[in-house]
């Protein structure tokens, strides 16, 4: 497989990372002593509403010397720096896409920071990490919401790394749930436990790896060359202490476990980024074995809401066109664009398409259902922003013909969530009326449709090339 040659990112770790945003004003310390229990989630969750910068929470009640980061991924400034390119999304899409095609194998070492400190068995404490209650209605404090899970495929032996919620049940145990569960069905029907790890506090590329739809390549590469391929270099492993799994050598803390076949638990509430509580009364158990950290490790975490310290639209929105445009053939879809609402199965997306045809618009809507089905779908022109509201909604406004442009899908039962069901005091998803479809085009309704008044995205283009140049902000 052809590598890319990329310039490499300037840093190595998270804590390279969180230096750079320093720099250029992306961060701030919160040195007034804050409380896990709400406070931390009302704050981070404020910040985002107000375009604020990352938060480093150096003061935090009972744990004074333990700082915990978030909202450090979620801004086009922020990724930016994370992706070493122009602060544009085009120019960051463009880098995702570069390094799905050209990963870059992984290095193992004998040792990393990950391992400066380690503790076995009775010494393992998970209350000594600073875990917030991120949400009013939390059942507990979740210590996974931006890590890294990672377990070993037992048929092809492929390392796979995945963001699921963990919570914590008690100092030694975890809930776990997530896109696992197959992987675990199959150790279960030979009735082995499946082995564990949690990644905590790792570089920026490997937490956007770890929550983005990686599929496994030719090689049997995923997230960690994914990772790499954005990089520009070669994601460094070490291996577990207590099984053959490997992880990411620069993270801040790794939790090291196991789950029991046929072992399941109540897991929840937890504030989920579609709106709503989502919760598992069927959730894996991870029994921690190991803990290893770094010197004065940082925790890193995120509140689950609308918007949320993960650019979603980014790495949905790439995986769908792709994915649309294979299964439907449809080349004149130009792009797909999931807004951070879209959090859930009912969200919406916006596709532009160069429309060649009357019927083309329906069977565009159509075959996007084919690919996620219950979504709402916004059809429009090739020249429209999907990214910019104002423009969709024009659209909306100006060429949705209520009696023609709308249509209705068929209601498909979601699946459940993770290994089982979910609760019905939180059950959304059958309650959802299906989806709906807009055609918001203007090809092949009006006569003697004038020009739109708009920029070209040509011309804008070379106007944000010399952004900076320009000494603008």
């Amino acid at each position: 497989m052809a590598v890319a040659a990329r310039e490499r990112v300037q840093y190595r770790d998270l804590r390279g990372y969180l230096s750079l945003l320093e720099d250029h004003g992306l961060l701030k310390h919160v040195t007034a002593e804050v409380d896990l229990n709400h406070e931390i989630g009302a704050i981070c969750a404020r910040d985002m509403e107000r375009h604020g910068p990352g938060l480093v929470f150096d003061n935090i009640k009972g744990y004074r010397g333990k700082p915990l980061i978030s909202n450090v991924i979620y801004s086009i400034e922020q990724l930016a720096i994370a992706f070493n390119t122009d602060p544009d999304p085009d120019a960051i899409y463009a880098v995702v896409v570069d390094g799905h095609k050209n990963r870059i194998p992984s290095v193992v070492r004998d040792a990393g920071p990950c391992k400066e400190e380690k503790h076995f068995g009775d010494d393992v404490d998970l209350y000594e990490i600073p875990t917030p209650w991120w949400h009013e209605l939390d059942g507990g404090p979740y210590l996974g919401t931006s890590a890294g899970i990672v377990d070993r495929d037992p048929d092809t032996g492929i390392l796979n790394m995945g963001t699921y919620r963990a919570m914590i049940l008690n100092k030694n145990t975890l809930t776990l749930s997530g896109q696992i569960s197959a992987r675990v069905e199959k150790n279960e029907a030979r009735g082995v436990p499946t082995q564990i790890a949690v990644a905590i506090g790792m570089d920026p590329l490997l937490t956007l790896a770890s929550g983005s739809p990686v599929a496994v390549d030719e090689s049997g590469y995923m997230e960690y060359e994914a990772a790499a391929g954005w990089r520009g270099a070669p994601t460094e492993l070490v291996h577990c202490e207590t099984s053959d799994l490997l992880v990411p050598a620069q993270a801040e803390y790794i939790v090291e476990g196991e789950l029991l076949p046929g072992e399941r638990t109540v897991e929840g509430p937890h504030g989920e980024a579609g709106g709503f509580y989502g919760q598992n009364l069927q959730a894996f158990v991870l029994h921690v074995k190991c803990v290893t950290h770094r010197q004065n490790p940082i925790m890193y975490g995120v509140i689950c809401l609308l918007e949320e310290d993960y650019p979603r639209w980014l790495f949905r929105s790439g995986a769908f066109q792709d994915r649309l445009r294979r299964q439907s053939g449809l080349t004149n879809i130009r792009q797909a664009y999931f807004p951070e609402l879209g959090g859930r199965s009912w969200g919406g997306c916006v596709i532009a398409a160069e429309i060649t045809d009357p019927d083309q618009p329906r069977q565009i809507i159509e075959e996007a259902w084919k690919v996620t089905p219950g979504r709402w779908v916004i059809l429009v022109d090739e020249d429209c922003d999907v990214r910019n509201w104002n423009d969709v909604m024009w659209r909306v406004v100006t060429a949705v013909r209520h009696d023609q442009d709308i249509l209705r899908g068929t209601v498909v039962q979601q699946q459940a969530y993770g290994s089982g069901a979910r609760s019905d005091d939180y059950d959304i998803d059958s309650q959802i009326p299906g989806p709906t479809g807009m055609n918001a085009s203007f090809k092949f309704k009006f006569v003697d449709l004038p020009p739109i008044n708009r920029v070209t995205r040509e011309l804008m283009g070379k106007a944000a090339a010399r952004w900076q140049e320009l000494g603008l902000p």
